[in-house]
């Protein structure tokens, strides 16, 4: 009788495993980050106003980063071939960018199997409001609590005959857990707002606030971009979001920007 294969051992911890490769480098710890608040273009906006939306903040730092280990440049013909897009590295390496689906998609074999504990699987993005001209990442979402297999990250250049450079220490790809639960229970169902009338009015509340502060905000702004960024924040923007308050005062506790935690190294050299 053939034996049957088991089943791997389930991460019982409750943390994320992220399990070497045999031919990873000595340093790929290095290579993956917890995800930080700042974005590039967001900081180039006038007065960095791009950081007055709470939820584009909240979002630049859920999860961990893993960063490209090898400048190269990609440069694709416009057909469906792999061999049609040719990868430039700086260096050689079995993690560096390659061709490998064809159709102008850039692929990277990242140093780690992944492993979640049972229940979660993994969202698998580009870094949060990153920016790559000609090239769009390619989301993806994988059963890390099972699969005894490494993914990979793959972004789709969208220009051909254009060149697109990746940076060595670029952030290519950003993980966090998601319980799987949640997708096959969770039902959206439509309601009219006055089925809530407390709610309905805080809604009403909250558009009328916002109202009659744009005004005033935008008087504030130009004030505060003339005088170098000398003025109060609070004078330029209505911040209820951000500190967890609704239309009635009340607050909650509601983080603006995620901590997740630096990542340790278990491994035995």
């Amino acid at each position: 009788m053939a034996k049957q294969p088991q089943a791997p051992e389930a991460v019982a911890d409750g943390k994320i495993h992220a399990c070497l490769m045999p031919d990873a480098p000595a340093d790929a710890i290095k290579l993956i980050r917890p995800c930080r608040p700042n974005s590039p273009w967001m900081d180039r906006t006038p007065g960095k106003y791009a950081y007055r939306c709470t939820p584009l903040s909240a979002a630049n730092s859920m999860g961990w980063e893993l960063l490209n280990p090898v400048n190269c440049e990609c440069l694709w013909n416009g057909l469906t071939p792999e061999s049609q897009l040719l990868v430039y590295r700086e260096s050689e390496s079995r993690f560096a960018a390659q061709s490998h689906f064809g159709s102008g998609i850039v692929t990277w074999h990242l140093p780690f199997v992944f492993r979640t504990p049972p229940g979660y699987g993994m969202v698998v993005t580009g870094p949060a409001n990153h920016e790559k001209s000609d090239a769009v990442p390619a989301d993806a979402f994988v059963r890390t609590d099972w699969l005894p297999f490494p993914f990979t990250m793959n972004w789709r250049i969208t220009r051909p005959q254009t060149p697109v450079r990746f940076e060595k220490g670029e952030p290519i790809c950003r993980i966090y857990p998601y319980p799987i639960v949640l997708l096959d229970e969770i039902e959206i169902e439509i309601h009219d707002l006055e089925e809530t009338p407390r709610f309905n009015q805080a809604v009403k509340d909250w558009g009328e606030k916002r109202k009659s502060d744009y005004e005033a905000r935008k008087s504030q702004e130009q004030k505060w971009l003339e005088n170098g960024g000398e003025l109060a924040q609070e004078a330029l923007w209505n911040r209820q979001y951000a500190h967890g308050r609704g239309a009635e005062g009340a607050q909650t506790h509601h983080e603006t920007v995620f901590h997740c935690k630096p990542v340790r190294d278990h491994h035995k050299p």
